[in-house]
């Protein structure tokens, strides 16, 4: 038998089916030894080279199976069968053959398919489309010819098919069948290319790639309201052809390389497309976890540079260029990233428009005449300055019809129209007015909390100190002839404290 075939059938099987790597044993022999390539044995562990070649009894690994002594045992359970101990002498007497490639460790760890960069091939002398010239120069090489052309039925159900996702209609069919333009397919390969439906074909493919769902999955697997966006955002670009490289950026840090468009921001959903396991989190806001992070760094990886990346959190990969400092010093670069809905501008006209907005705000909040009083805003303030009332604010006292305490109080109207409250004193207290309103407008509601000698310490509260503690007022209006009432929604609220009322 051939050195290399009794190798590949002898003796790798029996070093990758046995437990001999990574043994930590008090003996010659210790943790660091990996028997998976040719340099894991020419290394050695922490004691040099494991095995010699041609002599079975100066090589570490004999002595160790062999288990010549107490402290020369492997593998460190249960001795290998004499037949298999006898392979692996006659293998190292043969020369300890072995054909496998070096460890990825002791090369340059970015000389790895994955990491080099691309270079396009020389195309094949033979004219034509430059893939139909590789086609053909493979067909040539093995003596084979190529189909005969598809006739236009045939072509039309298979572009529709790769481009759209799905047959085109008879009516599609028969249109291309009857085109007399010779450019008819390539025109229609240009349609199909222009439709909205390229991109939500094709975006599919991107979308498994990077396993995204529009829930979180895991155990408690909760819908996303906004994954969408990001959804759309994978069709959009698509249809867009923006470049592969942007592409890229635009997925992990479009706030960064992209800041003046943020409705790029939806292109993020990149980072929290996979998993989030709700079982980790404590209370909202969700934690973000050590291994959402982990799933940050495999999809990274795996996505755009096909390279296995998360086995190294563990150890060193051995049959990838992935360190475990590697692997956190990935990880920490996503240190930073939480998973979650944030808000962000459609457009940079929009952008444009909410700073502007948001600086006047802050303006007018801060009286800045020097930005309020600008030329550009001559009319704005007109507008508003006219609208101002001109009369002053005039308030109604309302009528009380109805009042009742849910709380056991005893409630009497006064002559002022207030509600004087009195008798048992609740833990929580729910006070329901009803009266009715003349007005034929009403913009504003004020509640007033009145001081009187009657309640402890003057008032205005029953509490033993005088205080009055108030948690809500909800307003409700019982439209003419209706017994349904509509909640009235409060825009802005405000308190004042007068100690003279």
């Amino acid at each position: 038998m051939r050195a290399d075939e009794f190798f590949s059938k002898k003796i790798e099987p029996l070093l990758e089916g046995r437990c001999f790597e990574c043994h930590s044993h008090e003996g010659k022999m210790k943790a660091g030894l990996a028997l998976d390539s040719r340099s894991g044995w020419e290394t050695g562990g922490d004691s040099g080279p494991a095995v010699v070649p041609g002599k079975p009894e100066e090589s570490l690994l004999i002595a160790m199976v062999r288990w010549s002594d107490e402290d020369h045992q492997m593998p460190p359970k249960e001795k290998l069968p004499d037949t298999e101990i006898a392979l692996l002498e006659e293998w190292v007497k043969r020369g300890a053959p072995d054909p496998r490639k070096l460890n990825v460790a002791t090369n340059d760890p970015l000389d790895w398919w994955s990491l080099r960069p691309l270079k396009a091939p020389p195309v094949p002398e033979r004219g034509g489309n430059p893939i139909d010239a590789f086609f053909r120069a493979k067909l040539a090489a093995k003596g084979m010819k190529p189909s005969p052309i598809a006739d236009r039925r045939t072509l039309a159900r298979r572009v529709y098919v790769d481009l759209h996702g799905f047959l085109p209609t008879p009516e599609e069919v028969k249109k291309i069948e009857n085109d007399s333009d010779p450019q008819a397919f390539e025109n229609l390969v240009a349609e199909l290319l222009a439709s909205p439906r390229y991109g939500e074909r094709w975006a599919r493919h991107w979308l498994d790639v990077i396993h995204f769902a529009d829930s979180h999955g895991c155990e408690h697997d909760v819908k996303r309201p906004n994954a969408w966006r990001f959804r759309d955002y994978v069709i959009e670009r698509l249809n867009a052809d923006v470049p592969w490289d942007r592409f890229i950026r635009e997925q992990l840090a479009a706030d960064v390389f992209f800041p003046n468009e943020p409705q790029l921001t939806a292109g993020l959903g990149f980072i929290a497309a996979g998993p989030l396991e709700l079982s980790r989190a404590g209370t909202a806001p969700v934690t973000f976890d050590y291994l959402d992070r982990d799933d940050i760094v495999t999809q990274t990886m795996a996505a755009f540079v096909s390279t296995t990346a998360n086995c190294a959190r563990c150890h060193t990969h051995k049959f990838d260029p992935i360190t475990q400092e590697d692997y956190y010093a990935l990880q920490a670069v996503f240190a930073g990233v939480g998973k979650g809905d944030i808000e962000f501008d459609s457009s940079p006209e929009v952008m444009k428009k909410r700073q502007e907005w948001t600086k006047l705000q802050a303006a007018a909040t801060a009286r800045d005449g020097k930005i309020l009083l600008q030329e550009k805003y001559t009319e704005p303030v007109r507008e508003w300055i006219s609208a101002l009332p001109t009369k002053p604010v005039k308030w109604t006292v309302l009528n009380p019809e109805v009042f009742v305490s849910a709380g056991g109080a005893t409630l009497s109207i006064e002559d002022d129209g207030s509600i004087f409250a009195e008798g048992d004193i609740a833990d929580q207290e729910i006070y329901t007015v009803t009266a009715g309103v003349e007005l034929k407008r009403l913009t504003a509601v004020r509640l007033e909390v009145l001081k009187d000698d009657r309640l402890p310490k003057g008032g205005p509260g029953r509490a033993a100190n005088g205080n009055l503690h108030l948690s809500e007022v909800e307003l409700q209006w019982f439209p003419s002839g209706s017994n349904k009432p509509v909640k009235l929604e409060i825009t802005r609220a405000s308190a004042n404290f007068d100690q003279t009322g």
